[in-house]
């Protein structure tokens, strides 16, 4: 079947659109966002993380000074984009107004509303293939200001607990007096951290809902893939890695967030100079497969051997 789009309540969501072809299925909102907040085969649980009681949030006389009284940016979880290198209060939107959305032929965009502060104007559109089990989302941004910017898009998926997540080494074969891999910590974050193995192929990282400390870490993944594990689906995000590109947080291309409430995957697009009214694309796959066995996050052949069957 082709992609069914249908306007839906969702109670604590609002008003969203749904998104399917029979196969998978998406859920946006369009009371605020845009926020994919569901994302599941269609015999599948939702693989994303979901904040209902909007507890994550963000706000505070930056937020105000910038985005006017009673400015608050809202974690909610699921999909979203926003502007990098990250900033406070820049990259954090208060998202809380409807959204303008647009049928195509080949998708649905999504547009957050433009408020007369806003520097940046972000959008992304869903597109979503007959009989595929994987959507492509491209990310959209534009300069809106009068000045010159320098910027990147970073699309964000927030996860559910529960999961491991899965990020390939670089293995590129290159000169020895030549450096093939960034690893880029935050503040806070350890490599002595418990959930992190850092294995000579793969780095894995479990998400412990007992553990609520934030382990944020970038990588220059040039492969350009991240799987997140969950004991019923796996999710795979793809997209493009350019080797002659300069990216935000020390050139780092990926980025992952995990805490005790979820895993966040994290990828941006190059670090781009655009004059006033020039724009950008970032393009990001998510994949869905059934997980039909899991894996030892500190066994390499085991994740290895996961791969290759997932495939």
């Amino acid at each position: 079947m082709s992609m069914e789009v249908k306007e839906v309540s969702c109670g604590a969501w609002g008003n969203c659109l749904r998104l399917s072809n029979g196969i998978l299925e998406a859920v946006v909102t369009i009371d605020y966002g845009p926020r994919i907040l569901s994302f599941r085969l269609l015999e599948g649980e939702n693989v994303m993380f979901d904040d209902k009681a909007r507890s994550i949030c963000l706000s505070g006389e930056e937020m105000e000074a910038r985005y006017g009284p009673g400015a608050v940016f809202y974690r909610r979880g699921g999909h979203f984009c926003t502007v990098a290198p990250e900033r406070f209060p820049e990259s954090y939107f208060p998202d809380n107004s409807p959204v303008v959305y647009g049928i195509r032929p080949e998708g649905v965009s999504f547009t957050l509303p433009q408020g007369a502060r806003d520097q940046v104007k972000l959008s992304f559109e869903i597109i979503m293939s007959e009989g595929a089990s994987d959507i492509m989302v491209v990310h959209s941004l534009k300069n809106t200001s009068r000045e010159r910017q320098k910027a990147a898009i970073w699309a964000s998926t927030a996860l559910r607990s529960g999961g491991v997540e899965v990020i390939p080494q670089n293995v590129v074969n290159v000169p020895v007096t030549a450096p093939n891999r960034i690893l880029a910590l935050w503040p806070g974050s350890s490599l002595l951290d418990p959930r992190l193995y850092p294995g000579e192929r793969y780095l894995t990282v479990r998400q412990d809902p007992a553990v609520q400390k934030d382990l944020i870490f970038g990588v220059n993944n040039v492969t350009g893939w991240a799987a997140y594990v969950l004991p019923d689906t796996t999710l795979v995000k793809r997209y493009v890695h350019e080797e002659q590109a300069c990216y935000p947080n020390h050139d780092c291309s990926y980025r992952t967030h995990v805490n005790g409430a979820f895993a966040q995957l994290e990828s941006f697009s190059p670090l781009y100079v655009l004059e006033p009214g020039e724009g950008i694309r970032h393009v990001e796959n998510l994949s869905l497969f059934r997980t039909r066995e899991g894996i030892n996050p500190v066994d390499e052949d085991s994740v290895e051997h996961f791969l290759q069957v997932l495939r």
